[in-house]
């Protein structure tokens, strides 16, 4: 390590001649820091963030994950902090890199010592706590990263990840999701369930040699377009790149293979792209010193480096904030009478209380619950309105606060009721009504096929039935 290090944070910690960083060997070929990046050459606006970037160590001080698939040079917060400057963003967002693992205090330890200047994102496991998460978000953590890039991380169980960002997403954060265009299709079902805003990383790394109307690339712009949750960070193109040119001796015209992905997906979803400058770290092998801001700085294409704003206010941000409000508009299955359809926006409202009640399933859990429901209901970060419901075994209601009727299910048990009863409660039908409505083929679809009309699923008919008249009386 330089001697000037401390003085000098924009001086390379490493280099072909250092290639220990910290005690770490650096992997061959893996690029050192970059002294002397340029400057965009026009003034960002002001408040722009950089989206995306890391820190790597120092080794002795954070050390790298035995399980990591590479080992970079040292890039400390200093030498972010510098860079951030040199380029001209008010602040930025330190993604957890790969090759610290679950270990998030690296990338902590930036966001505390950067004066409120960055927002993260972590990387964690299933076994983190609530409070760990909690201390995460008192330290600027606004989301967590998935990766699926093989050759970056092992494989993590589906269920396991969805699961966390059931729990992230009642503290607001985002998830980020790494993966390449080719393992899109087996990736779909589990990216479209997830509870929470999407933000892809690096246009979801299009293969750029089969062009911008390539099947691939086609199928991530649906994903996109079909999944209002979702935002794209504009960034990367020094990976994505196959006949650059490179970044290198002042060119101003570097990566011009990406630019039409990145124009693509800037004019289609001007309002969910987020930017991130190259050359921000030494995160691979590829030579990308020069152009110091591309994704932001190119001519041909201007993404919104603002939409990050939603990591430091609750305001949504031209990104997140109009496209999701657009999925909870734009519901058009929300006109089928009697109907409360579970979808992600559901999933993540009613994400403790369905936790609550799959811990039903627990004979012991059982017990202590029978004993007393309103301490046991107070172990678990549902809201009050969670609990009433529970508490007076309205099953509609508890599906408006999210439930989802399989789980509740475990309530019904609990209680000695089968499904055919709990249903029956639900319509305010006695068992016996219910059973004959079913046999006798279900309601009729008559004044049934919208809110408003005149049939009995309608909701000016309930309660019905001797059950509901009973209520009545």
């Amino acid at each position: 390590m330089p001697s000037n290090k401390e003085n000098s944070p924009m001086s390379k910690p490493t280099s072909g001649d250092f290639p220990q960083t910290e005690g770490f060997t650096k992997t061959p070929g893996w690029l050192d820091w970059y002294t002397g990046p340029a400057k965009p050459r026009f003034q960002l606006p002001a408040g722009a963030v950089d989206a995306h970037c890391h820190v790597f160590g120092p080794g002795a001080e954070f050390p790298y994950a035995p399980e990591r698939k590479y080992t970079p040079c040292d890039a400390s917060k200093h030498e972010l902090f510098a860079l951030r400057d040199h380029l001209g963003f008010a602040r930025n967002v330190v993604v957890q890199a790969t090759c610290h693992g679950a270990d998030n205090r690296a990338m902590v330890d930036a966001c505390l010592a950067s004066g409120g200047k960055a927002r993260g994102v972590a990387t964690v496991k299933r076994s983190v706590t609530d409070e760990e998460l909690q201390q995460l978000h008192a330290a600027g953590v606004r989301g967590v990263r998935f990766n699926f890039v093989k050759r970056l991380v092992d494989f993590t169980p589906k269920d396991e990840l969805m699961e966390i960002a059931g729990r992230i997403a009642q503290l607001g954060w985002h998830v980020v999701i790494y993966f390449e265009a080719v393992d899109l299709p087996e990736l779909w079902d589990f990216f479209t369930s997830l509870p929470t805003t999407v933000v892809v990383d690096h246009m979801g790394r299009p293969d750029v040699g089969k062009g911008v109307d390539s099947d691939e690339f086609a199928l991530f712009l649906k994903f996109m377009r079909e999944h209002k949750n979702v935002c794209s960070k504009v960034s990367c193109p020094e990976r994505l790149s196959v006949t650059g040119p490179k970044a290198l001796n002042g060119e101003q015209a570097a990566y011009q293979d990406v630019v039409p992905f990145a124009r693509r997906v800037v004019q289609e979803f001007p309002d969910a792209c987020c930017g991130a400058p190259t050359g921000r770290t030494p995160t691979s092998r590829t030579t990308c010193p020069t152009t110091a801001c591309w994704s932001i700085s190119s001519r041909t294409l201007r993404p919104r480096p603002s939409c990050s704003k939603s990591c430091w206010s609750p305001t949504p941000c031209a990104c997140t904030g109009p496209r999701r409000s657009e999925m909870a508009l734009d519901k058009p299955y929300q006109d089928v009478p009697g109907t409360i359809i579970f979808d992600a926006e559901q999933s993540r409202k009613g994400y403790w209380l369905n936790q609550f009640c799959m811990s039903l399933m627990k004979a012991e859990n059982r017990e202590r619950f029978k004993a007393n429901e309103r301490a046991y209901l107070d172990e678990w970060a549902m809201t009050e309105e969670q609990k009433q419901a529970v508490l007076a075994r309205d099953l509609n209601w508890c599906m408006r606060t999210g439930g989802n009727i399989y789980f509740l299910a475990k309530i019904g048990a609990t209680d000695g009721k089968s499904f055919q009863q709990m249903a029956g409660s639900m319509t305010g039908m006695t068992e016996e009504e219910y059973r004959a409505m079913m046999i006798g083929g279900g309601r009729s679809a008559e004044g049934n096929r919208y809110i408003g009309e005149d049939g009995d699923a309608q909701a000016h008919r309930q309660p019905q039935g001797k059950a509901g008249q009973a209520q009545k009386d």
